[in-house]
């Protein structure tokens, strides 16, 4: 909602300029009629500050709501939540065309930015007298707007006549203006007759475009357009470009019928919302009512429609059908029989007529007629072949609702399935029986998976709408919350509370998310954001999830609610308190969980079983592993492998046995060693029984490596201790995995994937791989001969290969390697790398004299002395 007045015509006066505040905490009252420069004023005191701006008309709508918008709110967004929108970073709010009806007082009395009131009348907020006795307030009207002397005569920029304009307007701002910019008195015919000379026939055409509309988007601005806001007469606001209010009145008054030929003339361009306000308010009234009748998408307010109630009601079919809905969306039940009396009109009005009422009927808020709804519905029924496959699938959408608050959801089921067969693929109304379908089958199915496809897929649809974006989310991160799948949850309720388009939505993820994340501090400042908002159940929602983090039961002593209820059983584990069974098939869920919880009735595990399609696969969202009964090991099978390890029993753990990933083991360069519960740390003799046994000795072997001065017996009762502690560190849950009757099973290590390599000619691999020291940390003498082995073998190859990158990593290895030199210094004179070749020797022999005090072989010395030459 930023202002922006960069038109190079505007005069900066300085002298008005440095009275005003420049701080937050502070505001300005600009009092004066149309055309004294309150906005121009304004905008440039923003130019100055350089601070986020919003910039608000009371003529569009309510400031909070305006504020709301600008800031990414939703328009409903109480007081509260916006003032702390405001100060989130500093801010100059302008706000125009005030009456003093508006309800601005939370605003005044906090002032959480620099606010700037302008209005063509004085204002009776009670604030101002307060703020302006503390210094707070400044206020500027008529006599001080209006330009000196001075101005005028630099406004006119030393032209002859700022003098009699001056005097003409009273320095009156506007007028003045306009007598400057077209050289003509400052009378209203005048001024129109100079601007038609002053401007090309596009811009003056424009212009008179504009008077008749509220905003003129920037997405529709021509060239004409923006050569007017460059010569100063629109303003941009974040609707879009706006004429001037003076000019406006002036060319409906004067110009009226060349302002209907140009609102003609734009049929094509403007988009139908916009075109109906220009009809409306350059007196077109048969043509907007033609516009009305339209079988076309007219996104038009209700809340406007209803302004034109009078007019509507003399129109043709669609413009009442337009009517009728507007009415009942406002809460006014004439408009069932304004669309009653549409229900003989050809069929496409008639069932749109149809749907509405049917929909409306069976709205709780609207005193819910059912029977009557059924009818409509039935009616319907039989004009679905009659109508294109987009109006029948919306009427059946709609109608659904009939059968769904008459607890027939198989019903409704049926019709939102033949909804979408009769909407094309391509449709954007496809989202709403989606959404309501899979909501359906899960409720009636318990559909689970069905539901978050449908999510899922819904969020890729061409149709899908930020204000959609954030509750999808939500609602998909607590739908594998079920599942017990916590990652995916954390992933989508991120995703949902970053998403714009519904900040409740958004702050109801974020405190699922902080709640999951154990994040107290997080959720408790999430909670007071709710209390802001001013909403129950966000508030009662925060409050249970904080409690059951807290371990508080009084966070929740005396809600009323769900989960406020159910929390509070938990934490006082007293199942009389849980609240009544639920009719919702998740609260349901989570009422069988807690009541097993505090009971342990099986009775209760098998209804979680059973209320999903996914059977056990429910249980990891809803109940800790250690409640599951001993006896039903295969109910283990949902919960996260590694969960099961850790906690048993013994019996799950054997049915998952197949699952166990190989145990991961590092030997080259360092010695580690990882499970499925992370690392595994072996100390003393476990460090060399298992490295022994790595390199596939027998365990009598090794008992006799180990302990050679003792009897065989002894040795292998030696052996067998450390067995049993190693295999307490290898395999915790109790099930033999690794350390088997014959060895090491299952094991994933470097060593063998280096010897693999070796054995299979891989030296990019080998050389990936191979780091020293095989086995740090232990010494013995089959691990020496293992080192000696791999390393020849490592050797072997490299040399093989006979590429610098191989022999550079060989003399890294071993740098008086004379056989790695001497070929990597051939190479590299091959390839015409001479000086190479010479780094390489020089490097050698200052080396072999420094560490054995030798010089190079004769044939390194010749070759050194041949390059040297």
């Amino acid at each position: 909602m930023a202002l922006a007045w960069q038109s190079p015509v505007y005069l900066e006066r300085g002298r008005l300029l440095d009275r005003l505040p420049e701080e937050v905490g502070f505001a300005v009252h600009l009092q004066a009629p149309a055309g004294f420069g309150k906005s121009v004023l304004a905008g440039q005191l923003a130019a100055r500050l350089g601070m986020r701006t919003l910039w608000g008309s009371a003529l569009l709508g309510e400031p909070r709501a305006l504020l709301a918008r600008g800031l990414g709110l939703p328009e409903e967004a109480p007081w509260g939540v916006v003032l702390e929108g405001l100060k989130a970073e500093p801010t100059l709010v302008v706000l125009e065309d005030l009456t003093g009806e508006e309800a601005l007082s939370p605003l005044l009395r906090t002032l959480p930015c620099l606010l700037v009131l302008a209005s063509r009348k004085p204002l009776p907020y009670p604030e101002l007298p307060k703020l302006l006795a503390e210094g707070r307030l400044v206020r500027l009207g008529p006599e001080d707007l209006a330009f000196t002397l001075e101005e005028a005569r630099a406004l006119f920029g030393g032209r002859e006549g700022f003098e009699e304009a001056h005097r003409a307007t009273g320095g009156w701002p506007l007028p003045l203006f306009l007598s400057a910019l077209t050289g003509r008195p400052p009378e209203a015919e005048a001024l129109l007759q100079g601007l038609r000379e002053s401007l090309s026939e596009d811009e003056f055409r424009e212009g008179l475009l504009l008077a008749a509309l509220p905003f003129l988007p920037q997405a529709h601005a021509t060239p004409a357009t923006e050569n007017l806001f460059q010569k100063g007469l629109l303003r941009l606001t974040p609707e879009g470009f706006r004429l001037h209010d003076l000019m406006r009145e002036m060319a409906l008054r004067s110009l009226l019928p060349e302002v209907q030929k140009a609102v003609r003339e734009a049929e094509g361009r403007l988009p139908p919302e916009l075109l109906a306000e220009a009809y409306f308010a350059s007196g077109l009234r048969e043509d907007l009512l033609a516009l009305l009748e339209r079988p076309i998408q007219i996104s038009t307010p209700a809340e406007r429609l209803l302004a034109w109630e009078a007019l509507l009601r003399t129109g043709g079919p669609r413009a009442k059908l337009r009517l009728g809905e507007a009415l009942l969306q406002c809460g006014r039940k004439e408009g069932v029989s304004l669309l009653e009396g549409l229900l003989h009109e050809e069929p496409r009005v008639a069932l749109t007529a149809l749907g509405h009422l049917a929909y409306y009927l069976a709205e709780p808020m609207l005193g819910q007629d059912l029977p009557r709804a059924r009818a409509y519905l039935e009616r319907g029924l039989g004009l679905l072949d009659q109508v294109p496959g987009e109006l029948a699938g919306r009427f059946l959408n709609d109608a659904a609702r009939v059968p769904y608050e008459e607890g027939k959801p198989l019903e409704a089921m049926g019709l939102l399935e033949e909804a979408l067969r009769r909407l094309p693929p391509e449709s954007p109304y496809r989202a709403a029986p989606l959404t309501n379908l899979a909501l359906l089958r899960f409720e009636l199915q318990g559909d689970l998976l069905g539901r978050i496809t449908a999510l899922e897929e819904l969020g890729l649809s061409p149709s899908y709408t930020h204000a959609n974006l954030p509750g999808h989310l939500r609602d998909l991160g607590r739908l594998y919350l079920l599942l017990g799948e916590r990652e995916k949850a954390k992933a989508y309720l991120k995703r949902a509370q970053e998403a714009p388009g519904n900040p409740l939505a958004a702050l109801e993820a974020a405190m699922l998310l902080a709640h999951l994340e154990g994040d107290e501090g997080a959720l408790a400042r999430l909670l007071a954001q709710a209390e802001l908002w001013e909403n129950p159940y966000l508030v009662a929602r925060g409050r249970a999830l904080l409690a059951e983090l807290r371990g508080d039961p009084s966070l929740v002593e005396g809600l009323e609610g769900f989960l406020p209820r159910l929390t509070l059983a938990l934490l006082k584990r007293d199942a009389s308190l849980l609240p009544p069974y639920p009719e919702e098939r998740e609260e349901r869920l989570y009422w069988h969980a807690a009541r097993y919880r505090l009971l342990g009735e099986e009775k209760d595990l098998d209804a979680l079983l059973n209320l999903t399609q996914v059977g056990a696969r429910i249980l990891p969202g809803l109940l800790p592993l250690s409640l599951l009964p001993r006896n039903r090991p295969e109910l283990a099978q949902a919960y996260p492998l590694e969960e099961v390890l850790r906690l048993g029993p013994r019996e799950a753990v054997l049915l998952r046995h197949g699952e166990i990933p190989p145990l991961r083991v590092e030997v080259l360069g360092r010695f580690r060693l990882e499970g499925p519960l992370g690392p595994v740390a072996l100390k003393g003799k476990a460090k060399e029984v298992f490295a022994l046994l790595l390199l596939g000795l027998p365990r009598e072997e090794v008992a006799f490596a180990l302990w050679p001065d003792l009897s065989e017996e002894a040795a292998l009762n030696n052996l067998y201790v450390w067995l049993a502690r190693l295999r307490k560190a290898l395999e915790p849950w109790g099930v033999p995995t690794y350390l088997l009757e014959e060895g090491l099973a299952r094991v994933e290590a470097d060593l063998f994937a280096l010897e693999r390599a070796l054995a299979e000619g891989k030296a990019e691999e080998a050389l990936r791989l191979y780091q020293e020291p095989l086995f740090p940390g232990l010494d013995h003498p089959l691990l020496d001969r293992r080192r000696e082995e791999v390393f020849h073998r490592v050797r072997a190859l490299f040399l093989q290969k006979g590429e610098p990158l191989y022999l550079e990593r060989l003399l890294e290895l071993d740098p008086l390697d004379e056989e790695a030199l001497t070929l990597l210094v051939e190479t590299c004179l091959k390839r015409g790398q001479r000086a190479r070749a010479l780094r390489f020797l020089e490097g050698y022999r200052k080396r072999l004299w420094q560490e054995l005090g030798e010089k190079p072989s004769p044939r390194l010395q010749a070759l050194l002395s041949r390059l040297s030459g």
